[in-house]
């Protein structure tokens, strides 16, 4: 997701398998840019579904 990928992937986990708040326990290890964990998070989603 460093590269390109920041704008192709969509935040989302295997509820109620895996919590929301498990599966963003360990984000700041990947040490992603600011602009490309907004995206992550919710920002290509909004794009997706045009919210």
């Amino acid at each position: 997701m460093k590269g390109r990928g920041g704008k192709k992937v969509l935040f989302g986990t295997n509820y109620p398998m895996i919590a929301p708040e498990k599966a963003l326990h360990d984000l700041d290890a990947l040490e992603l840019e600011d602009s490309t964990k907004r995206l992550f998070l919710s920002g290509n989603a909004r794009k997706v579904f045009k919210i």
